[in-house]
């Protein structure tokens, strides 16, 4: 197992003992006492050593209001109890399952997840511990393990866990866009990935991220050609790469400006978008006023990969693309992502996988 990068501050008092009567142990320096102990016996060896390492801290205070307990142990383990899950007996998480769990994101007992409610149990291929609101998982040979809770756990273990089309997951999950066309709000959705590229989002949020009719692709030719200049031609020309790969609409410049799909431009607005796609018009149009290193603070946007995340994603809603996740190309808030992720595929794939 690797070692723990990630500890949670929390006061070093030595507790009474809740749970079951027996005979504590004193064991390289620390107590151990009451259900925490009956779980740290569950791992002795017969020769009387443990496989989750002997304690490296006393047993301390966990929950918000102090209503469990946790002790540390070598071999980046700690074991957890609250009587709101078993009286009798805590439960031990380790590993990168261990480290996951403690990560701001996830926050240990006090986040989304809560106490453990079994302890690190086998996979088909990997190893997970179930909690009281959702799982944390790990495939034999990654390098993290990751949470599922909500409606994406749900909809998962309907497909048959690790074992089912969507196998492990490979991320944690993340914010999602509320609708297609919200600009920089997430509401509630949030979506995930899995290891097959499968996506699953929960209620409030759109599946598939795109707009279907309003694009200004040609299907027939399945290009989207455009006229026009911007002075963020290297933008421009890393945003063809990128959608281009794909193999499925091709962007490039008309030959006949009378035949163009979509006309590009620059304009000048403080306080305007950084960039915008208008269906009606036609036109995509790239803001001065942020993406110039001379107009806009600290010249945040003036560097290639915001310029080209910001070009990318005005074509890619000429292309019916709507807003959707963090860390997406099509996330509405701006970033230096420049390559498409999961999301911006499947969506794409099942936009124009052409008959």
């Amino acid at each position: 197992m690797t070692p723990l990068v990630i500890f949670t501050a929390i006061a070093a008092t030595l507790l009474a003992a809740p749970g079951v009567a027996h005979a504590d142990q004193y064991r390289n320096g620390h107590w151990i006492f009451g259900s925490i102990e009956q779980e740290f016996l569950r791992f002795l060896n017969p020769n009387g050593s443990s496989r989750i390492g002997e304690p490296t801290s006393d047993e301390l205070l966990a929950g918000a209001s102090g209503e469990g307990r946790w002790q540390e142990f070598g071999y980046t383990n700690r074991i957890f109890w609250t009587a709101a899950v078993d009286p009798g007996r805590g439960r031990q998480v380790g590993g990168l399952i261990l480290s996951k769990y403690l990560t701001p994101n996830i926050k240990y007992e006090k986040g989304v997840l809560g106490y453990p409610v079994t302890s690190e149990e086998q996979a088909v291929g990997g190893r997970y511990n179930n909690f009281q609101n959702g799982a944390i998982t790990y495939q034999n040979g990654a390098i993290a393990a990751y949470a599922t809770y909500g409606d994406i756990r749900t909809q998962w273990g309907a497909s048959g866990w690790e074992t089912g089309p969507y196998g492990f997951p490979s991320t944690d999950p993340y914010q999602c866009t509320e609708e297609t066309n919200a600009n920089g709000v997430y509401g509630n959705g949030k979506g995930q990935t899995f290891l097959n590229g499968n996506k699953y989002f929960t209620s409030g949020a759109d599946s598939s991220f795109i707009n279907p009719g309003s694009e200004s692709v040609n299907t027939a030719l399945k290009t989207l050609t455009y006229k026009g200049t911007t002075k963020y031609t290297n933008a421009l020309n890393s945003t063809k790469l990128i959608w281009n790969a794909r193999g499925l609409v091709q962007i490039q410049q008309s030959s006949d400006p009378n035949l163009a799909d979509v006309t590009i431009s620059d304009y000048n607005q403080p306080g305007g978008a950084v960039g915008f796609y208008d269906k009606a018009s036609r036109t995509v149009q790239f803001n001065d006023a942020y993406l110039s290193a001379t107009t806009y603070p600290n010249n945040m946007y003036s560097t290639l990969a915001r310029q080209t995340n910001l070009v990318a994603h005005e074509f890619g809603h000429a292309m019916g693309m709507g807003h959707s996740c963090q860390t997406a190309l099509m996330d509405p808030i701006s970033s230096n992502v420049t390559q498409l992720n999961i999301v911006d595929k499947t969506a794409f794939s099942q936009m124009w996988s052409f008959p």
